[in-house]
């Protein structure tokens, strides 16, 4: 049963799975390094797998996780934001304008333009 289904994550990857989907197939593992994330920065010199999501970097500001996804050349990033305080706002002292839509629980679609 368990290669049955991992059959057909390889098989909906491999066919160009929607975001939204892999997202939602992700949201446990991703809310586990989450809530383990210390401050600061995880970034490698390539893209890490969190679930079904490949991530760009991963940081934490205040009480926020940040997963981004692209952009990979640091403009317009975009990515998921993990909130337990509820809904993020943008930060006044930045010069990027900071969007957040709701997705689920604690977790907001985030993106970001210069």
């Amino acid at each position: 049963m368990v290669s049955l289904v991992a059959l057909v994550m390889v098989i909906l990857l491999a066919c160009g799975m929607p975001e939204a989907e892999r997202f939602a197939l992700s949201v446990e593992s991703m809310e586990q390094v989450a809530r383990t994330a210390g401050p600061g920065r995880e970034a490698d010199d390539k893209p890490r797998k969190v679930g079904l999501l490949e991530v760009a970097e991963i940081y934490r500001d205040g009480d926020l996780v940040y997963f981004k996804l692209g952009d990979f050349s640091g403009v317009d990033p975009y990515g998921y934001v993990w909130s337990p305080e509820g809904e993020p706002l943008d930060s006044p002292d930045d010069s990027a304008t900071a969007s957040f839509e709701h997705v689920q629980g604690f977790w907001y679609r985030w993106s970001e333009s210069w």
